[in-house]
Order: structure tokens, then sequence, then C-alpha cells
């Protein structure tokens, strides 16, 4: 018979993601197994133990699953030891730079490329990105940008987010900055939005109503379509 995850992991760790989201019947399983450690292979009628540490994620409080009816209510108050809250992506500005580092070292080994380097304001604009999707959304961001990217360099149009509208201000990040230099972040925000449908100077300038110097000269100082 084949062997488990849970036999495979045998003194070490299993990370259960969206654990809510087992069928009943399988959650009947892990209870089982989180009381005693012991499970049954398919298809044996024998017991067999594993010493495993089980952690559990879910995207929504696993008491709400509970008063749905989604989730047996024993299997929660087992899991409910010791819960740690992970704040959205939007709330950890200050963690963004030190992911995309991270993320972007490992997604150029898996790409077999030399490390990018990032162009101008590239971090400053991952850290106001709503990141609606987490840290997921960030990586396959991340991943799309290090497999499109030119001249071994990161850019805000590459990473080709889909953004319908711009993400609310964090008042903290502008720290003493001046009126002239918030507004120059918001400036530089718009333009590189509309530059992603309007990649041309005239198309974009037409759009804006400003003339075709006055947006070259903007997208100049702010590095966008270079």
């Amino acid at each position: 018979c084949a062997i488990g995850f849970f036999e495979y992991a045998d003194g070490g760790t299993v990370l259960l993601d969206g654990v809510a989201e087992l069928p009943l019947i399988l959650q009947a399983k892990l209870l089982r197994f989180l009381n005693d450690g012991t499970f049954r292979r398919v298809g044996e009628e024998h017991e067999h133990y594993a010493d495993v540490r089980v952690i559990c994620t879910s995207q929504i409080p696993l008491q709400h699953y509970v008063n749905e009816g989604k989730m047996r209510s024993d299997l929660f108050h087992r899991l409910n030891v010791l819960t740690l809250v992970i704040p959205p992506l939007r709330e950890r500005i200050e963690d963004i730079a030190e992911l995309t580092r991270r993320f972007v070292s490992s997604i150029s080994l898996q790409l077999a490329i030399p490390v990018p380097q990032f162009e101008a304001d590239f971090l400053q604009y991952l850290q106001g990105y709503p990141w609606r999707g987490n840290v997921r959304e960030l990586y396959n961001a991340l991943y799309r940008a290090c497999s499109l990217a030119e001249n071994n360099e990161l850019s805000v149009t590459g990473l080709n987010l889909n953004e319908m509208e711009l993400p609310s201000p964090d008042i903290a990040q502008f720290g003493n900055a001046s009126l002239d230099d918030i507004m120059r972040h918001f400036e530089a925000a718009v333009l590189r939005k509309f530059y992603q449908q309007y990649p041309s100077t005239r198309k974009l300038a037409a759009r804006l109503g400003i003339s075709h110097t006055a947006i070259a000269n903007k997208l100049k100082q702010y590095g966008i379509g270079k």
C-alpha cells in the first residue's frame, strides 16, 4: 500500500493549508490522528503510528466555518491550542522589501538567471500596492516580472498588476515628507497606471489632456517606460 504524507513526515512537521476546506469525513480522520497519532493506510485494517507536528492555516477564522457547519467543532477545539494571527501584507509594509529580495533571489535560481536589479521606485511601488492576494500575489507578480525582465532589471510595468484603483494612502509611510513630495508620489503612481494602458507618450498625453512634451518630461522624471 502507498505511504501517506503523515507517514512520510514521521518525526517532522506537516502544514495543512486551508484545513477547514477538508470534507467532514476527512476532518474526522484528522481528528483521530491528532488525538492518538494513529492512522490506517488505504486498503489496510491494521493501524500505523506517526509522531508528527501539525500546523494548520486558514484565510478565515475557523470559528466562522464551525458556525456554518462546515467544520467539526471538536476538531476546531483540538486545533485551537496556539493561534497565530498574521496581518495581511498591506499592513506589513516594512516586510515587503525583505520579502521581495528573498523571493527574487529564489526565483532567479529557479529560472537560472542573474539576480535582477530594481528600477528606481520599484520597492516603493510594491509598498504602496494593496496586495489583496497577500504574499502569494507578491510572489507571483515577482515571478512574472523576473520572467519578463529586460536588461536584468525589474520594472513596475513588468509586474503587470491588474489595478483598477489607486491603493489607499498610508499616512505613516510619508513621515515628514512635504506636500510637494507626497503629490509627486501620487503623480508617479497615476502615471504608471495609465502608462500600462497607454504605452505611447502621445496617446497618454491625449488621455490626460496635457502636451506631449510635458508628459514625456514627467515619464523621464519618474523613470517610467525606460
